[in-house]
């Protein structure tokens, strides 16, 4: 798998070719099966990071690009990169964005009807990959956020205008939380604009430069090694374990660069 960032293309491994996608038929799902970092009973949904055009997609799929457009200062060490050596991983993420893209109202069907069946996941995280692209899309997230009053929704961003629009409006439910993507000065006065709301937070990104934005909290998942001075994971806390960026009152929450 190579990113190209003279093209803004990803040439995956070569088993995309072999991956189909059946729009007609198709179920949209969250990803149930959780990881090292979000933890058990923890629904995540994911689209293509960065502004991309994914190579090797068939069909419909053809041509699939990236969902996110204010990626200039953070695609290049996105932790989703080396995920993308799974064919099968780039090419679902593809498929939930030709969704949202083409068939939203089947795509907020069937999440529905997934979260119905499955009442032990309470806590969804939205675009654990990728990002909102438009304001249809997070109209469905507010919708499904009112759905499931009694779940927790949140959702890591930087399309600020977006959010922004819809904090002003009052149409993000108060389980669902908006966390204001910043790093070094980018995002800080999008999310003071908000910071008096409760259902919104500030993460920050802290790479050892200049935080534009301090705080004292940090994501217990990545602690600081004193003789490397990097950043290691702590495999035992996960977010549906540790809920500090979902339904805490700690306004800005820093992780360290890892």
């Amino acid at each position: 798998m190579l990113f190209h960032e003279d093209t803004k293309t990803i040439t995956p491994n070569a088993g995309i070719a072999n991956l189909t996608f059946d729009p007609d038929t198709y179920k949209y799902h969250f990803s149930l099966s959780g990881n090292i970092k979000v933890g058990r009973n923890v629904a995540t949904w994911s689209t293509p990071m960065g502004d991309y055009t994914i190579e090797g997609l068939n069909g419909v799929l053809k041509g699939t690009k990236g969902t996110c457009k204010n990626c200039k200062a953070c695609k290049s060490s996105c932790y989703v990169r080396a995920s993308y050596r799974y064919p099968n991983v780039i090419h679902s993420q593809a498929i939930n964005a030709w969704g949202l893209r083409h068939a939203i109202k089947k795509v907020e069907a069937d999440l529905t009807e997934q979260l119905e069946n499955h009442p032990k996941v309470n806590i969804i995280r939205i675009n654990q990959s990728g990002e909102i692209e438009n304001d249809r899309q997070m109209a469905m997230w507010c919708r499904l956020a009112i759905k499931f009053p009694e779940r927790k929704f949140y959702i890591y961003t930087k399309m600020y205008d977006i959010a922004g629009k819809f904090l002003d409006n009052g149409d993000v439910p108060p389980n669902f939380t908006v966390l204001f993507s910043v790093w070094h000065d980018v995002g800080v006065k999008e999310y003071e604009k908000y910071s008096h709301l409760p259902n919104v937070k500030a993460f920050v990104y802290d790479d050892g430069e200049n935080m534009e934005l301090p705080t004292k909290c940090y994501c217990p998942a990545y602690k600081i090694i004193e003789k490397s001075g990097k950043a290691k994971m702590d495999r035992s806390v996960t977010c549906g374990t540790c809920r500090l960026c979902i339904d805490s009152k700690v306004p800005v929450i820093a992780c360290h660069d890892h």
